[in-house]
């Protein structure tokens, strides 16, 4: 069975939506005149091509089943890629490139370096940006400009809900410990996901919880025994972590020899989706749950998730799509709403279109909300175990908490407040 996405896999799934889009396109072209070009701005080198490629992918068969619809207002639609190195300089030279096309709808932004570094030159371009997947509160608050938009979660809806899941499945699990990256993004996600704790173990378990103070780590670390070591020594019984990529994969397997497995009871992973099942396999620990951005599982039954799934796997042969791939599907039929509710392609009209819109999506309805543009949408969570199977682990639970339960109120302009800080 086939469980990674491979560079090679998004090549050949690329080059089939290609000619899928291809297929459906006469007609429209034949009417409609000039495709309508979308411009994608995340990493497609480096280490987060990981992330940028699947993302991508998502977004090619979004416009490839539109396409086959027959676009929007008889137009077809058209990605135009481009390369950020998840660097904030590299998204501004990028997005300046991409305006010189007069291609001024983008999307992406996978690191909020990149949606920071883009966000300022949007107004006087006339145009307009949804990210995909950085979770910043910033964004949407003390940053805020009115042509920007996110259409995933916030740091505050996930670490909050992540803690209102802990909260539910572990009422017994009172101590926690935390480790994570000695950077900004760690400690206000940190913080989102302390105030969750605090809220929600009242509320729900009907216990008080204590919170130790974190572990740090560095971005690349190959050794994390003094961390393992100082989280051993913790009385917590409870985890949380928010290393990504192959660090978590290595603090992880390097924490099977310190027993770490058999000293917490559960583990509350903020990003990494399926990427640490696939790379420990079989040395899988228990009671991890993760964040997802979609877990396709979850959204089996309706018909735009189903899909995607299928159109996703008839590409890659990939059987556990990361949740970015819903992502830039998601921000393509959120243009294509937009522009069809505007009748234009002018950012003004866009904008317009879009604030207060609800739109179907793979992972249900999302609402951008007016005040802020932040997106209100499902936040999903999965518990992965180890399994005697050819997997070396299973997905045992899944659990999609409303975002409306746990969005904060809209302040754009100024810092998100904490409820319990």
């Amino acid at each position: 069975m086939t469980t990674g996405l491979t560079r090679r896999s998004v090549l050949a799934g690329g080059s089939a939506l290609g000619a899928l889009a291809a297929a459906g396109a006469g007609p429209a072209f034949a009417q409609g005149g000039a495709p309508i070009r979308l411009g994608y701005v995340a990493p497609l080198s480096g280490a987060q091509e990981v992330l940028g490629a699947p993302m991508l992918l998502g977004a090619k068969i979004a416009v490839a089943q539109i396409n086959k619809a027959g676009g929007v207002n008889g137009r077809m639609l058209e990605i135009v890629a481009r390369d950020d190195k998840a660097s904030g300089a590299e998204a501004v030279t990028q997005a300046r490139d991409l305006f010189g096309q007069d291609v001024k709808l983008l999307f992406g932004a996978i690191q909020t370096a990149s949606a920071m570094g883009m966000m300022p030159l949007l107004g006087e371009a006339n145009a307009t940006l949804i990210s995909c997947a950085a979770i910043s509160d910033g964004l949407t608050h003390e940053s805020y400009v009115p042509n920007y938009f996110r259409i995933s979660d916030n740091s505050y809806m996930r670490y909050r809900a992540l803690a209102r899941v802990m909260a539910e499945r572990y009422p017994n699990v009172t101590t926690w410990a935390g480790v994570f990256p000695d950077a900004a993004y760690g400690f206000s996600a940190w913080d989102a996901f302390k105030d969750g704790l605090k809220t929600y173990y009242p509320s729900l378990a009907k216990k008080d919880v204590k919170i130790l103070e974190p572990v740090l780590t560095k971005f690349g670390a190959t050794d994390f025994k003094q961390q393992l070591t100082t989280l051993m020594q913790t009385p917590a019984e409870g985890l949380y972590n928010n290393t990504n990529g192959a660090d978590a994969v290595t603090l992880l397997a390097q924490g099977a020899s310190f027993g770490l497995s058999r000293k917490f009871k559960a583990v509350a992973d903020g990003a990494n989706e399926f990427n640490v099942p696939k790379a420990l396999g079989k040395r899988m620990i228990p009671n991890f749950w993760t964040a997802m951005h979609w877990y396709f599982g979850g959204y089996a039954d309706q018909p735009m998730g189903k899909q995607l799934y299928d159109d996703y796997v008839a590409a890659t042969g990939d059987k556990f799509p990361l949740g970015y791939v819903e992502q830039g599907h998601a921000a393509v039929y959120a243009y294509a709403n937009a522009i069809r509710k505007a009748g234009s392609t002018d950012a003004k009209a866009v904008v317009a279109a879009m604030e207060g819109m609800s739109f179907d999506t793979a992972k249900g309805k999302r609402t951008f909300r007016k005040e802020d543009h932040q997106a209100i949408l499902d936040i999903n969570f999965i518990e992965i175990n180890p399994k005697d199977n050819e997997l070396g682990w299973e997905v045992s639970n899944f659990v999609r908490v409303p975002g409306a339960d746990v969005i904060e109120p809209p302040t754009p302009g100024q810092a998100v407040k904490f409820q319990n800080l």
